[in-house]
């Protein structure tokens, strides 16, 4: 069974999306457009705290090759679209916990544990409920596959996602130096929760 595809109406009723928004896996066709969503949620979230060097790298040609790595290994990545019509208005992936992609971390238990990664809401769109949607949608993936736990690296300067994801339950439960770009090195923490909090969202 697919969470997502089985039936697409009653998922977005449950993720409480207007009736004009769906919600649906991203395919190769979508990889332009997606990475213009995560070009201007990127600039948009970062630019506060980010320097220049780095924000000017994050193009929307960078964030492209991105999503064909992601697409390209359906076996390891989930990468969820929520939609206005034809429009994408977020994106966002999910896995299993990608431990030679974040910073080494002793404190926290990679056993069956998932990801949350990639997650963007255009900025237009964003204040909607469109972040817990696709935050729940992503934990929900999550919970069909079987995992247990899901672990998300963010910013540590990051303070919007920080309270957004503290807002859900999410638990600080470590921070490192993680790099950005394989280059760019930043502090960031590691938020908790549990897959199943997803039937607790209102």
């Amino acid at each position: 069974m697919d969470i997502i595809e089985k039936d697409v109406e009653a998922l977005t009723c449950a993720l409480s999306l207007p009736k004009n928004l769906v919600i649906r896996h991203a395919t190769r066709n979508d990889v332009k457009e997606m990475a213009s969503v995560t070009y201007e949620s990127w600039q948009l979230a970062f630019q506060q705290f980010l320097p220049k060097e780095v924000l000017a790298h994050g193009t929307p040609a960078f964030f492209e090759q991105i999503w064909l790595s992601i697409l390209s290994k359906p076996e390891k990545h989930n990468a969820i679209l929520i939609c206005d019509g034809s429009k994408i208005a977020a994106c966002g992936a999910t896995g299993g916990y990608r431990v030679a992609h974040n910073p080494v971390s002793r404190k926290i238990c990679k056993l069956n544990a998932g990801e949350l990664y990639r997650g963007y809401v255009l900025p237009c769109y964003q204040g909607k409920g469109l972040g817990q949607a696709l935050l729940k949608a992503r934990l929900l993936k999550l919970y069909e596959q079987g995992y247990q736990k899901a672990y998300t690296w963010i910013y540590a300067k990051n303070s919007r996602a920080r309270a957004f994801y503290e807002k859900h339950g999410a638990v600080n439960l470590d921070s490192a130096l993680g790099l950005t770009m394989n280059k760019y090195p930043f502090e960031e923490v590691c938020y908790g929760l549990e897959v199943s909090s997803a039937f607790d969202f209102r």
